[in-house]
């Protein structure tokens, strides 16, 4: 916490509740009623020091509404979540701040074709990727490949066959892992290849694996040299604001060359094959190039700074001392534009919304937006709504049927009455449709790993992806048109339906509590 800010806010609350007890002291004189008295008034100080600390913090005021109302409703309680859940572990960078620690790894990206890129194209995209270069050094890159996944068993095959590809080393990084046949044939893979002197860092999410992958799995691959590294694992941090910062990022890197990318997790709904979830569709990405380098930073970067790895495995690990051998950049034989964009709750600009937000508000003529969980921020909301209104077509597709997250889509609906009063379309794939991408007109397409909603935008570590070129936008658009064939129509009267007294009543409590979870 900010030390200033917590002192005045206690010296603030202090005479406050000091001139409070006065006031009843003055004009009772029974003992019992001075002690339950300064009981009240302690929780009064303890309350409003909380109140006005939080007033003042670096939050949205949405948060800081949500925190008050907490604290108001659940006198102590209130403050004791707040404390857990709802403290910044860690301090805020603005972009200057994190150039400046990026700055051991930007010195692996190449910046010859951004420079060039900026200076001779005046088009609306060039500001998009202005943004992130200024914001966080992100190049542009131009010699790479892109090719969509499109059918779910197919990330399986596809998973493999760039794990047996590896030469020197491979990173993968995921937020959920579920023991099941993905997994396990995930797992035997990466055996093989440690086994084979390939150099595997294998890095998932504590709370994403947590309670649904065996301790002994996690052991065989250690006992088998593949190294486990588990972002933000418990500890203290379970009592403090870090346990609800989550890795939502997924890759798989191999030699720098190849990369999987996309919004699966590992586990065998995202194949359609669990008993539960037999009816999932998720889109993903199989790249090649120079953008490769940029999703292998942010892996490293993630694995030094959020695991314990390296720092009890130093001298074995030896990462960061030889980092040119796992940044060298190979380039596709084919050109796209690409350019990645990172975001993450220690950043005050949140980049992935602002320049989801950003691509939204320069369309001319279409905006079609895949999205399973649709619970926008204020940014978002209004950037949709002057497109929408600025004659801009906008489509947007999400589940019909929910993952083990069963609410999601009764949240999902509590939305549509707004975006059909604002021209949007909506449809409700016939499923649970996990995909994450934007498409953008004629030309661009952003994929990313971040739903539409404040825990993707403020709480998670996510990354995205600008795609410039022709062809990938109508490949996507072809698929978006798949969709869309699988997908029912929402209107006024069924979006009206859709919102019983029952579902009225579980939005109201969620609306209390939306940009904190």
């Amino acid at each position: 916490m900010n030390k200033f800010k917590l002192i005045a806010s206690a010296i603030i609350a202090l005479i406050i509740a000091t001139i409070i007890t006065v006031f009843v002291l003055v004009i009772c004189y029974d003992r019992k009623v001075w002690t339950i008295t300064l009981i009240i008034v302690a929780v009064v100080l303890i309350n409003v020091s909380f109140g006005i600390y939080i007033l003042n913090s670096q939050r949205h005021i949405y948060t800081k509404a949500c925190w008050l109302f907490c604290i108001i409703l659940l006198p102590l309680v209130g403050c004791f979540f707040f404390v857990v859940f709802g403290t910044l572990p860690m301090s805020r960078k603005d972009w200057r701040a994190e150039i400046i620690n990026q700055a051991k790894f930007n010195k692996y990206e190449n910046y010859d074709f951004t420079k060039q890129y900026l200076l001779n194209h005046h088009e609306d995209a060039t500001n998009i990727f202005h943004y992130n270069y200024r914001n966080l050094l992100k190049p542009i890159y131009a010699h790479n490949t892109i090719y969509p996944i499109a059918n779910n068993t197919a990330i399986l095959e596809n998973t493999v066959r760039l794990i047996r590809r590896a030469n020197h080393f491979i990173h993968f990084e995921t937020f959920i892992i579920h023991d099941g046949f993905f997994f396990r044939v995930v797992m035997a893979e990466l055996i093989k290849k440690a086994q084979a002197g390939i150099k595997v860092r294998f890095l998932y999410d504590w709370f994403g694996g947590f309670c649904h992958v065996k301790k002994k799995q996690i052991k065989e691959l250690k006992a088998n040299g593949v190294e486990v590294g588990i972002f933000n694992p418990p500890g203290f941090n379970m009592f403090k604001g870090a346990t609800n910062y989550r890795l939502h990022r997924k890759a798989l890197i191999v030699d720098n060359k190849y990369a999987l990318y996309g919004g699966s997790n590992i586990g065998d709904e995202y194949l359609s094959m669990s008993k539960q979830q037999n009816y999932w569709r998720d889109q993903n990405f199989l790249l090649e190039g120079e953008i490769v380098n940029s999703i292998n930073i942010a892996f490293i970067n993630d694995w030094i700074s959020f695991t314990d790895y390296s720092v009890t495995h130093e001298q074995k690990d030896q990462l960061m001392n030889r980092l040119g051998e796992y940044l060298v950049i190979h380039k596709a034989t084919t050109t796209i534009n690409m350019q990645l964009c990172n975001s993450a709750p220690n950043f005050i600009d949140k980049e992935v919304m602002n320049t989801m937000s950003a691509m939204i508000l320069r369309a001319k003529k279409s905006i079609q937006l895949v999205t399973p969980y649709f619970v926008p921020t204020e940014l978002c909301s209004s950037a949709l709504n002057i497109a929408a209104r600025s004659g801009v077509n906008v489509k947007i597709i999400v589940p019909g049927k929910p993952d083990n997250k069963n609410f999601i889509v009764t949240v999902n609906r509590g939305q549509y009455p707004e975006l059909l009063n604002m021209s949007c379309e909506v449809y409700e794939y016939d499923g649970f449709i996990h995909s994450k991408y934007l498409i953008v007109d004629d030309e661009y397409v952003f994929i990313t790993t971040a739903n539409f909603d404040y825990r993707s935008f403020w709480h998670n570590f996510e990354s995205g992806i600008i795609v410039q070129s022709v062809e990938f936008n109508q490949q996507m658009k072809n698929i978006f048109a798949e969709e869309i064939s699988n997908s029912k129509q929402i209107n006024l009267k069924m979006a009206k339906t859709f919102l019983n007294l029952t579902a009225r009543l579980r939005l109201m409590v969620f609306n209390l509590y939306k940009p904190l979870l």
